[in-house]
């Protein structure tokens, strides 16, 4: 029995690597390293004009039942390439820099004013945490591995998007609406694709259970107000900055409740074993964070429950997966899709 649910592991995912037509895109990858140079002034200049049809592309999107997709065509310049290299559409760019935003919130926030919410975010954490790296290769390897576990999530019907951050810093984000950020120093760290997968899975698990949208929902800057609204995005400049500013602190500064993380500790176990992998390869992480000498300059210790903590948690979690000693880390793969990467002096900026 506990061979065969090795070779189910195994075949599960070995799928990761016949999903060929969900690589980033490497140009648009470049575009974006590229972009983060510019003038912001020049980014002003090239927003004008594709507002209107932008916004109104955005209001034809499907229903959330449908799985949306924010990919358009890359090419712009500035924050416009940044943004589309995250699939990030140009009106929510125009509202993130422009920041004509929104004046009304609090009744369950809808897809789409989601997507503009984290796309916006996404855009502040490339900006705050040293831009993207460049490295095509690398870039989808995270990729292929974090759709993957997406796919198995609570919330599959989104479009997720992941990305490497040019930081020796050990971090993780993930903003509303599906997007993922994991820095360079944290893969340097790992040491398997469980490890890395229990990561990503804890970082999709505040996306699928919308711990960001919930937290700002009942901070104060929203307090009395009754609704979250596209058509509110485009009249009130104060209080959009005023929300972003408010999200910006709560998950870069003062981070989420504690039982929020503890959630995303146990539905990244979960997820990482619904697709295959040994499920201890996040608790293998935070072992390995917290010995190391990098570990109280992530932003998992200044904005997360303790190392020890999140280690016991996920201890009384781990009897629950049976079989799961047996499932794969494919640490081999990780070294040469990682580390060897890693080690190519033209996969920095």
């Amino acid at each position: 029995m506990k061979k065969n649910f090795t070779i189910l592991a195994l075949a599960v995912t070995s799928l990761i690597w016949v999903q060929s037509c969900r690589t980033v895109d490497s140009k648009s990858v470049g575009d974006f390293v590229d972009s983060v140079s510019k003038n912001f002034n020049d980014v002003v200049d090239d927003m004008q004009g594709r507002g209107e049809q932008s916004r109104q592309a955005h209001a034809e999107k499907n229903a959330p039942q449908k799985k949306e997709s924010l990919g358009q065509e890359a090419g712009g310049g500035g924050l416009i390439g940044v943004a589309e290299s995250l699939g990030i559409d140009r009106q929510t760019a125009k509202i993130a820099k422009s920041a004509v935003g929104l004046a009304q919130a609090l009744q369950p926030i809808g897809l789409e004013e989601e997507l503009t919410l984290g796309g916006s975010l996404a855009l502040e954490v490339v900006h705050k945490f040293g831009g993207l790296y460049k490295n095509p290769a690398l870039q989808n390897y995270v990729n292929l591995v974090g759709k993957s576990l997406a796919d198995v999530s609570d919330r599959p019907e989104i479009d997720y998007h992941f990305a490497v951050l040019n930081t020796d810093h050990p971090n993780g984000f993930a903003t509303p609406g599906g997007y993922v950020f994991v820095s360079i120093g944290l893969l340097r760290l790992l040491e398997s694709e469980a490890q890395l997968a229990g990561v990503l899975g804890h970082e999709i698990a505040h996306i699928t259970q919308k711990h960001a949208l919930e937290t700002l929902k009942r901070s104060k800057i929203l307090s009395g107000m009754s609704s979250l609204t596209m058509s509110a995005m485009n009249k009130n400049e104060g209080m959009f900055n005023k929300v972003i500013l408010e999200a910006s602190n709560t998950l870069f500064t003062h981070g989420l409740d504690k039982d929020l993380e503890y959630e995303a500790d146990k539905l990244g176990m979960e997820y990482a074993y619904r697709m295959g992998y040994k499920p201890s390869g996040l608790q293998e992480f935070i072992e390995i964070l917290d010995k190391s000498s990098l570990g109280k300059t992530s932003i998992y210790f200044s904005t997360h429950p303790s190392f020890p903590d999140r280690l016991l948690g996920l201890g009384q979690l781990l009897p629950q997966y049976k079989g799961g000693d047996h499932y794969p880390v494919l640490a081999a793969r990780y070294q040469s899709r990682v580390k060897e990467q890693l080690s190519k002096v033209n996969g920095q900026l």
